[in-house]
């Protein structure tokens, strides 16, 4: 009878969650485990950004960022990469802006979908339009 009482009484103790001594905390990860993936939009890599009325367009690369609008010479600046708050990252490079919020964006134009809303500020304009990465353009019909 005391074994079958000793029995019920661990057993009753294992239900109640009971710890043994020195593991009230979690074990942390090893020092080479890899980083949790990034939560958040993925602003890495190249982008292409258009928008119309007027025509603008922008190519985000690696080492440059260069801002096209129609009967206006280009204007190229080196990409200083973007500042990403939130939803949303920001290039800033002098007196302009590109701000790439995702989010599915349509030109108006064309059959396109687009991946990130996008907008261009210009000194006091501000162009608003849509961005995806050129792989995903290419993957769709041309405009």
């Amino acid at each position: 009878m005391r074994r079958l009482a000793a029995f019920a009484l661990i057993a009753l103790l294992s239900a109640c969650g009971e710890q043994p001594m020195g593991a009230s905390e979690p074990a942390a990860p090893p020092a080479d485990a890899p980083a949790s993936a990034p939560t958040g939009p993925d602003f890495s890599g190249d982008f292409d950004l258009i928008g119309t009325e007027p025509f603008w367009g922008v190519k985000i690369r690696a080492d440059r960022l260069t801002l096209s609008r129609a009967g206006q010479a280009d204007v190229a600046a080196a990409n200083p990469g973007p500042k990403v708050e939130g939803e949303t990252a920001v290039w800033a490079m002098g007196a302009i802006r590109l701000i790439l919020t995702p989010g599915q964006c349509s030109d108006g134009m064309s059959d396109r979908v687009y991946g990130f809303a996008a907008q261009a500020e210009v000194g006091h304009e501000t162009l608003k339009g849509c961005a995806a990465r050129p792989a995903d353009l290419q993957a769709q019909p041309k405009p």
